[in-house]
């Protein structure tokens, strides 16, 4: 026991320990990034070919991700770790989301941008979890669960209004804002 712990306390001191936030995966070519090996690749195709043609059109851009694991990680931290490593959505708009899905440690989150928080709402987000995700992926079912996400969010940006504005809400979009002068 004695022996664990000093070579547990050696390799702490010499930063051998785990690290803070876990190695992410790299952006993909396309929206899609399928580590997980849930979705079929010809479905992957086509919902890639989906999300390239839609972000296009609207400037919005929804990224969807399978992860084989969160390393330890919160889904909110790697969610939003992730989304700002990959520079989700157009630079000077932030107009992006990321569905995140981590079968292995039963997590899934959709990461919303500071451009479209005042439209895809933390409970807008969170009732599309709800309602159309975890349905479908508590059995299992993650390609229609993924495909009714990525329906409801399209749905909801091409028939929505902003809450208030197209302006940052949250905290961490606001101070963003501030810091680059908006």
């Amino acid at each position: 026991m004695k022996l664990v712990i000093s070579l547990a306390a050696i390799a702490a001191a010499l930063g051998c320990g785990a690290p803070a936030t876990a190695v992410h995966p790299q952006r993909p070519a396309g929206p899609v990034l399928d580590q997980a090996n849930v979705i079929p690749a010809s479905d992957e195709a086509a919902l890639s070919d989906r999300l390239s043609r839609y972000y296009e059109t609207s400037g919005n851009a929804i990224v969807v991700a399978s992860v084989t694991s969160l390393d330890g990680e919160t889904i909110e931290d790697y969610a939003n770790e992730l989304f700002n490593e990959w520079g989700i959505g157009d630079a000077d708009t932030d107009r992006g989301e990321l569905l995140l899905l981590a079968p292995n440690d039963h997590q899934a989150r959709i990461e919303v941008g500071c451009g479209l928080e005042g439209t895809v709402t933390n409970g807008i987000a969170e009732q599309i979890m709800q309602t159309k995700l975890i349905p479908q992926y508590h059995p299992q079912h993650f390609l229609e669960g993924t495909l009714a996400g990525v329906n409801a969010l399209i749905g909801y940006l091409d028939t929505s209004t902003p809450a208030n504005d197209n302006g940052p809400h949250s905290q961490v979009c606001l101070a963003r804002a501030k810091g680059s002068g908006q």
